[in-house]
């Protein structure tokens, strides 16, 4: 059978098969809202085809480096992806509760009010005097999306620029995720450009779009779940694509976007920021813009108050959810401190700073030597964001998507692996129905974790980086 049959029928074979899968994903979505679940939820069914879609994605992509792609594949590619992404339109989001939220916020912005001066429990309580009219009436609006919003005594932790998005999707469609989630395929859309002027920039092949835009987590967390993670992932990439042409004064005005989106990005200064070290003429201007624009995204959180009502203070302070390496951390300073106890400190607090530091350590050993090439800085974003992801106390599956886009020009199997093993994480609803819920906190999120340590240290070790990818197998299209 020649190259070109065999790759029509492992494309197109497994694109159908996701396509199904999802469809499949989709049509229970129904029994999966997260205010039905109980006992006899299909989740066991939702796991499996999650896990089933993601293992089909790592077959063909591991596959297709063997065989040449044409300009008419990477057309099959976008169609078939495409597909996915509307198979999930008209689903339930599953397991999820967070869309109340951007539903609430997105109309409290619309309607020209503050989303970060009340909670909506203070609205829906309705006996502050100093909570205006037209508020109350808007959560009246609402119907139950006020009674949904889960943590509803925290302000909102969702920075300014994705207050935006959350806005304009109510304009779109009030109280609707389908506006939202057609903001969310226009800024799809957006990243799945940037990626292929990216890959145009690096001289690598186009078809390694297929790693982002098949990726069966992406569809689930975006397009059925509705997660905010879209506004972030073109900012992300357009920095990279700006650093990488030496555009540093853009790349950080990008950056600084992007702290509006999610805060974390300020982590990646330190790399845009690496070539300009011996140049302060440059490095100079590009400090102040992106202060400018990353402070005037926080100011607006900081003004309403960083108190225990404050979403991002608690999120910052408490949050902890599947993590593994975090908790081993953990674990090391409660024993440390049970041996030499901090007065006032408590051991979560503490674990933070340790964090923070091994975090702080590896981006400097990350940027210690200047780069050699410009996929160089494209794998320092990978290793950040990477790094990140694996020593934070939150590995929530949506959070993968923060290092997809770049590991569609840098594809580790290491951490592609992590696409099915992410999906145990849902597993975690049906032991809570049962009352077990520690089996999953405290054993099967070895499974999703300890597979990646090791096929990292496998590859360190190695020292096989399949960011260097074969030209035979990957022909330019």
């Amino acid at each position: 059978m020649g190259h070109i049959t065999r790759s029509w029928l492992l494309l197109g074979g497994a694109g159908i098969l996701l396509v199904v899968l999802l469809g499949a994903l989709s049509a229970i979505s129904p029994d999966l809202a997260v205010e039905r679940i109980s006992e006899s939820s299909p989740i066991i069914a939702l796991v499996l085809l999650l896990m089933a879609a993601g293992s089909i994605y790592l077959v063909a992509v591991f596959l297709l480096r063997k065989i040449p792609l044409g300009k008419e594949h990477l057309f099959l590619i976008i169609v078939l992806g495409l597909v996915m992404r509307l198979s999930m339109f008209g689903s339930t989001p599953i397991l999820e509760d967070d869309q109340y939220r951007y539903l609430w916020d997105g109309a409290v912005l619309a309607h020209g009010f503050n989303p970060y001066r009340y909670s909506p429990q203070e609205i829906s309580d309705g006996d502050a005097a100093h909570i205006p009219d037209r508020l109350r009436r808007l959560a009246e609006e609402s119907g139950s999306i006020t009674d949904k919003i889960n943590h509803p005594w925290l302000r909102t932790i969702y920075p300014p620029l994705t207050q935006a998005a959350f806005a304009l999707a109510h304009i779109i469609t009030p109280w609707s995720l389908t506006g939202w989630r057609i903001l969310l395929l226009l800024l799809d859309g957006l990243t799945l450009y940037l990626l292929y002027l990216l890959l145009i920039r690096l001289n690598l092949p186009l078809s390694f779009l297929m790693i982002y835009w098949w990726n069966p987590l992406l569809i689930k967390e975006i397009y059925n779940s509705g997660h905010m993670e879209m506004v972030l992932l073109p900012l992300l990439v357009a920095s990279l694509f700006f650093t990488i042409r030496e555009r540093y004064l853009i790349a950080s005005a990008v950056l600084g976007l992007a702290v509006g989106a999610k805060f974390w990005p300020v982590l990646l200064v330190p790399v845009v920021w690496r070539p300009l070290l011996r140049d302060l003429k440059r490095l100079v201007p590009a400090f102040f813009i992106f202060t400018g624009i990353a402070v005037a995204m926080f100011l607006p959180i900081f003004l309403s108050g960083l108190d225990y009502h404050s979403g991002f203070a608690a999120y910052g302070k408490y949050w902890e959810m599947n993590d593994a390496l975090f908790m081993l951390i953990l674990w090391g300073v409660q024993m440390g401190m049970d041996v030499f106890p901090l007065n006032g400190a408590n051991a979560q607090e503490v674990t933070r700073v340790v964090i923070s530091a091994i975090l702080a350590l590896c981006i400097l050993w990350c940027i210690r030597r200047p780069e050699k090439n410009t996929v160089e800085t494209g794998r320092r974003f990978l290793f950040v964001i990477s790094a990140l992801f694996l020593l934070s106390p939150t590995q929530f599956p949506w959070y993968f998507l923060w290092m997809l886009p770049f590991l569609s020009i840098l594809p580790r199997p290491s951490l592609l692996l992590l696409t099915p093993l992410l999906s145990l994480y849902y597993i975690r609803y049906y032991f809570q129905a049962k009352g077990m819920v520690h089996i999953h906190d405290n054993g099967i999120v070895w499974l999703e974790f300890v597979p990646v340590w090791c096929l990292l240290i496998w590859e360190w070790i190695k020292q096989r980086p399949w960011e260097k990818p074969q030209k035979k197998a990957f022909p330019r299209i």
